[in-house]
């Protein structure tokens, strides 16, 4: 049974957003204003951060696309003096995020819509509070009590993230804004990966900003493979990073080159993917190349066949031009796949089980405590599900699975339940980000390298606010695909029952015939 495209739901959602003591426009809350300005604000729909004195207000959102901004431009390795690895400017825009979002949630103005991400949040940030607290009883050494206290931090300000667009975008226009904000600035550090493949420059290296030092070296341009070939990071942590953030970032990228007006818009946006695309393979990463290959995948099952057919056909063609300007740096990504018997880097991969799971044996529910699993005193390990397990034990991984599925899940019914066809592209462009990045997991280290880290937690609030605003519920009518629609085919299993009882009564007719013949 088809649906109108869910007027009667814009509607309600837009009564909601109108009513001015709750709602998601409440979610900016009023810290610094005058006494009379603060009578104002309690009526005020929309209020703000801060308002300087004749000036524009500094909303959620501003503040949202400023994490962006420093997330991206700023090279991982930066931090604030004397703060160490959580020292990253956007860390302690996290913090102040999960700041506010709690002074909102204590004032009672939270949106009132169901929000399955708040739950989500709740229960992974109580299991780091337990681990953290298992970690703290067996009486950590220094170093890894440091460690778990660098954890905690940068787990609540990623928790933050997530919260506050979850909750605080008000509306999908919004979060289209935010999300092509999150695609132009990964764009830029594919920019500056290109620009230091080709060897023009390493802007990186020219960065300097008051207050902020060096963590460690920036880590340049490293060399893989026979003939050498440059392997870039941008401004990520490291190689590995940057090609598998771009990877989760590809799929959202596409999504708004496909719906994007014609004109200048359109040819920004596809020059965006371009970017993205062709950058990955500069990072010479299996975890990259596996990431892309499963998200991409995951995206055609819901593309129609010709879609698929002229996404397959750019991809090669695309291929192929870059196999002739960048000769032998995909046959040096086809030799990580075809030779693993002999390379270094997996072999140890595949040596470090049995120490894991001897650690793992010690203590096996709650694990030695999140962060003190210290490469220095135990083991380098480039597996984030062997490192939840030593940290977090079982009740770790599982926390470390519920994170990726539930979002996955919520975009998928989003997918399924959309009003329109670029909801329902959205929702599965959201979703295939937490598979795609759990197989990462799978392959490196991840949760170490907070670029990655707050991409994820990005999608997974980006996934919760587009479930609120688009008031998906389980026992809406999933949609059929309509004759105009170019990118999204019907479910499979939509109206399922009718369909079933369609092929019955063909079946039966058949017969019917068959006899009467």
């Amino acid at each position: 049974m088809r649906r109108t495209p869910g007027a009667g739901r814009r509607e309600k959602s837009a009564d909601r957003l109108a009513t001015k003591d709750v709602g998601a426009d409440g979610w900016q809350p009023v810290l610094i204003r005058s006494p009379t300005a603060l009578k104002v604000a309690r009526s005020d729909p929309e209020p703000v951060v801060l308002r300087p004195r004749n000036s524009s207000p500094i909303d959620l959102f501003t503040i949202l696309v400023a994490f962006l901004a420093l997330q991206f431009l700023i090279p991982a390795r930066l931090v604030i003096a004397g703060l160490g690895a959580v020292g990253r400017p956007s860390v302690a825009v996290g913090i102040l995020l999960i700041f506010l979002w709690c002074v909102f949630a204590l004032r009672g103005g939270l949106p009132p819509e169901k929000q399955p991400v708040r739950w989500l949040m709740a229960g992974y940030l109580a299991v780091q509070l337990v681990g953290y607290a298992a970690g703290y009883d067996r009486r950590l050494p220094d170093d890894e009590a440091s460690g778990a206290d660098r954890w905690m931090i940068f787990n609540v300000a990623m928790v933050g993230i997530a919260l506050a667009v979850a909750d605080g975008i008000r509306s999908r226009r919004q979060l289209d804004r935010f999300l092509v904000a999150l695609v132009g600035f990964s764009s830029v550090m594919a920019a500056v990966g290109i620009l230091q493949f080709t060897r023009i420059v390493d802007l990186t290296q020219y960065i300097r900003i008051p207050g902020l030092s060096r963590n460690s070296a920036l880590i340049g341009v490293g060399a893989r493979g026979d003939g050498d070939f440059a392997r870039v990071a941008g401004t990520a942590n490291h190689y590995i990073e940057f090609g598998v953030v771009l990877s989760l970032v590809l799929p959202i990228a596409m999504h708004y080159a496909f719906f994007s007006p014609p004109g200048r818009t359109r040819i920004v946006r596809w020059l965006m993917v371009g970017l993205i695309g062709s950058s990955i393979p500069l990072s010479i990463s299996r975890s990259a190349i596996l990431t892309v290959a499963l998200a991409m995948t995951l995206m055609a099952v819901v593309w129609p066949w010709r879609r698929r057919y002229n996404v397959l056909v750019t991809t090669i063609v695309a291929t192929a031009a870059f196999h002739v300007v960048n000769r032998g740096v995909l046959g040096t990504i086809k030799a990580l796949f075809t030779n693993v018997d002999n390379d270094p880097s997996i072999q140890n991969r595949l040596s470090d089980g049995a120490y894991v799971m001897e650690l793992w044996a010690q203590r096996p529910w709650l694990g030695r405590g999140v962060g003190t699993v210290l490469p220095d005193r135990y083991i380098l390990l480039d597996n984030q599900l062997y490192g939840s397990l030593l940290a977090g034990g079982v009740l770790g991984v599982a926390a470390l699975i519920a994170f990726f599925a539930v979002p996955f899940f919520l975009g998928r019914s989003v997918r399924l339940r959309g009003a329109d066809e670029e909801t329902r592209h959205l929702g599965q462009a959201l979703a295939v980000v937490m598979p795609a990045a759990f197989l990462a997991s799978g392959t490196f280290d991840s949760f170490s390298f907070a670029t990655f880290v707050g991409v994820v937690f990005i999608v997974v609030g980006a996934v919760g606010a587009l479930w609120r605003v688009e008031s998906i519920s389980p026992r809406l009518p999933m949609q059929l695909r309509e004759s105009g629609d170019q990118y999204v085919n019907t479910p499979l299993t939509a109206d399922l029952k009718a369909r079933l009882r369609r092929a019955n009564s063909e079946l039966k007719d058949k017969a019917r015939r068959a006899r009467g013949g």
